[in-house]
């Protein structure tokens, strides 16, 4: 059971969109202060899990990728402009970045396969992306200040040009080497 967890837990690292939209969302939560930690962060986790367990109900044939792309996308953006947002724009944010991450993060169903090895691979992957946005946010919070969050605004230049070179790189045609 362990194992399905750690799969879990790890599995944000094989897909770039999660990775970069939980980069994106974990400095954007630390650049609105302690109260949008607390909004941003809750409004995550919550809705993670209800996405993961919605995998669980609902199989969506769409592709995932390309929204939580675009989403970085907006992330990045409003990182790099360094806005004060309200905080019901922060809770959207979070609450569409945590259920496309959630439904997106189904685990491999094997016939025969115990429900508890898959729940545990879901509590891994809460655990584990909500970890991931918290370890992110909370040197943000303490970034946003110096120098007028100029670190903050350069990493939300880099999360949008990494959300579009993934982008990119999705739709580029693909060509063998020979």
């Amino acid at each position: 059971m362990a194992q399905f967890f750690l799969l879990g837990f790890w599995h944000f690292l094989q897909a770039p969109a999660h990775i970069v939209v939980l980069f994106g969302l974990g400095v954007l939560i630390g650049q609105q202060g302690r109260y949008g930690l607390r909004v941003g962060l809750l409004s995550f986790v919550m809705t993670v899990i209800g996405g993961l367990m919605m995998t669980q109900m609902v199989i969506i044939g769409w592709k995932h990728d390309i929204v939580l792309l675009i989403l970085a996308l907006i992330i990045g953006a409003l990182l790099a402009l360094r806005l004060n947002l309200p905080s019901w724009s922060l809770i959207l944010i979070a609450a569409v970045a945590g259920i496309l991450i959630g439904i997106d993060s189904a685990p491999s169903l094997i016939p025969g396969m115990k429900s508890t090895l898959t729940y545990a691979a879901l509590a891994g992957t809460a655990l584990g992306t909500s970890l991931t946005v918290l370890l992110l946010a909370l040197p943000s919070l303490l970034l946003r200040l110096p120098m007028n969050g100029i670190i903050l605004r350069v990493l939300g230049s880099w999360v949008t040009a990494s959300a579009l070179m993934v982008l990119v790189l999705m739709f580029a045609p693909h060509q063998v080497m020979q």
